[in-house]
């Protein structure tokens, strides 16, 4: 009886020690250049994942999502987004940032981020400003900048759709062409998952995994 109650004693502290999960609660301010180009009804994707330092062979994983369609940007000046990300954090995982912004769901790519956007790096509650990257020729704004997409009231603009794996793609294409980037689990039958453009350097962007086989290519338009 003793070694029973010492082991339940045991057991008791033990799950005592096991850190709580802590929730994160970011919001990014995002700032979209203005360009020559209008830029009417677009569609956002702002992802949220995590990942594990430690382990180099482990994709990450999607943990938030917000999508946003029929944006429209200001005409004459910066556009303004406040986009919130929330989630539980873990141990040891670290957290990064994927936005990008298309012509319309699965249509060409017009901003992203430019580079790798850690967040929650050491702190639980977090708020970033951001200047997303553009292809696309810019111009210069006539007045301050506008708040798009609900004025900047805080709210949140999207909801969690799914919890998946990932994959880092990384390719390279000729300035300013349009690909393909298509996806197959037979190397016969392929799925287009966006249309990319070159910029004469080595991209990468995260995709989602699905299946034990998938294969990737980049096909020309």
């Amino acid at each position: 009886m003793m070694k029973l109650r010492l082991l339940l004693f045991g057991l008791f502290v033990i799950g005592l020690a096991k850190p709580l999960a802590q929730s994160l609660e970011g919001v990014v301010h995002l700032t979209f250049p203005l360009t020559k180009q209008k830029i009417l009804g677009i569609y956002l994707d702002a992802r949220l994942y995590e990942y594990d330092p430690w382990l180099a062979d482990v994709g990450a994983t999607l943990v938030d999502q917000v999508e946003i369609e029929d944006l429209d940007l200001s005409t004459t000046a910066n556009s303004l987004l406040d986009v919130h990300f929330s989630a539980q954090r873990k141990p040891r995982m670290e957290y990064y940032l994927s936005i990008r912004a298309y012509s319309g769901k699965g249509g060409t790519q017009y901003y992203f981020i430019d580079g790798f956007q850690k967040i929650f790096n050491g702190k639980d509650e977090d708020g970033i400003d951001l200047r997303l990257a553009t292809r696309l020729a810019k111009k210069k704004p006539k007045g301050d900048p506008v708040h798009v997409g609900g004025g900047g009231s805080g709210e949140p603009g999207g909801k969690v759709t799914g919890i998946h794996r990932a994959v880092e793609i990384e390719w390279e294409g000729t300035d300013g062409d349009e690909f393909l980037l298509q996806k197959s689990d037979d190397l016969e039958n392929w799925e287009t998952v966006e249309a990319v453009v070159g910029t004469g350097d080595a991209t990468s962007t995260f995709l989602r995994v699905e299946g034990r086989v998938q294969f990737w290519r980049l096909h020309r338009e």
